[in-house]
């Protein structure tokens, strides 16, 4: 009779360090983000803070994010053409109103903030702009599961 207790130990693989760190950091950014407004938000200045009130007010709308996302992971990339279409042609018709729009601004900031500052953080793993892409995209699949059953 085979002992079973370190069966687990054969499906265990190795893993580069920089897949380790980017999937615990899109499960924390997703937390981020699931519970907007961040708890501490350091303002540049206190004007800064007074205009985009309404954007802290309250969670955004599920297309609101999605799009701050999409929008986020272009950043990112260094697409700004695709971005400042997007932001033409899509926000207006994805933000009702001043808040939604402020939100909307501030999550991108917020998003693209975040992975820079993984990205100085963590140099020796040398992560690039496209791992920090897919971090945002694996945030966003964490927020937005479909679960069947």
């Amino acid at each position: 009779m085979r002992d079973r207790r370190w069966d687990f130990l054969y499906d265990v693989h190795k893993r580069p360090v920089r897949e380790v760190i980017l999937e615990r950091f899109s499960e924390e950014l997703a937390r981020e983000l699931e519970a907007w407004p961040p708890a501490s938000a350091e303002w540049a200045s206190e004007a800064a803070a007074r205009r985009f009130a309404a954007g802290m007010a309250g969670p955004p709308r599920p297309q609101v994010l999605r799009l701050a996302l999409a929008l986020a992971r272009l950043d990112l990339g260094r697409e700004h053409d695709a971005f400042e279409e997007r932001m033409r042609n899509e926000a207006d018709a994805t933000c009702s109103g001043k808040g939604e729009r402020e939100a909307l601004q501030l999550l991108v900031v917020f998003v693209t903030e975040r992975c820079l500052a993984l990205k100085e953080h963590a140099e020796g793993a040398r992560l690039s702009r496209a791992d920090l892409v897919r971090a945002v995209e694996l945030a966003e699949r964490r927020i937005f599961r479909v679960t069947l059953g």
